[in-house]
């Protein structure tokens, strides 16, 4: 299996998937970190439970997409442990390409008369 292969086998993620990834580009985070920060960047419109990001991080760990990483050292809380995770190379390549997958589907809904109303091709009707 190649490369591509290996990444193509991911997509298309779901969106809460494509969401963990994106929050993890630029910086390691904690759980409870990456469920605000996709709150944040979708303004509300995903909010994701506890149960679902520590199984997705556990499924991303398993497929190679995150790693566990070290706490970075302004994040000293004090309190018990977190655990922190980063996007591995592969996991940054399955998010460039699920990004490159939705801008070819972003692309075909702009195209499309499907977000005009009264313009476009009238729905077809069922024939006899």
């Amino acid at each position: 299996m190649n490369r591509t292969d290996d990444v193509q086998r991911f997509l298309p993620l779901a969106p809460h998937a494509f969401q963990i990834l994106l929050s993890l580009l630029d910086e390691v985070r904690h759980p409870y970190s990456i469920l605000k920060d996709v709150e944040e960047r979708t303004e509300g419109e995903m909010v994701l439970g506890t149960s679902t990001v520590y199984s997705a991080i556990k499924r991303m760990l398993l497929d190679g997409l995150l790693r566990e990483a070290e706490e970075p050292t302004d994040e000293a809380s004090g309190g018990p442990r977190r655990r922190y995770y980063g996007i591995t190379p592969l996991g940054r390549e399955v998010a460039r390409a699920e990004g490159h997958r939705i801008a070819r589907l972003h692309r075909m809904v702009r195209e499309s008369a499907v977000l005009a109303e009264g313009r476009g091709a009238s729905p077809r009707r069922a024939e006899s």
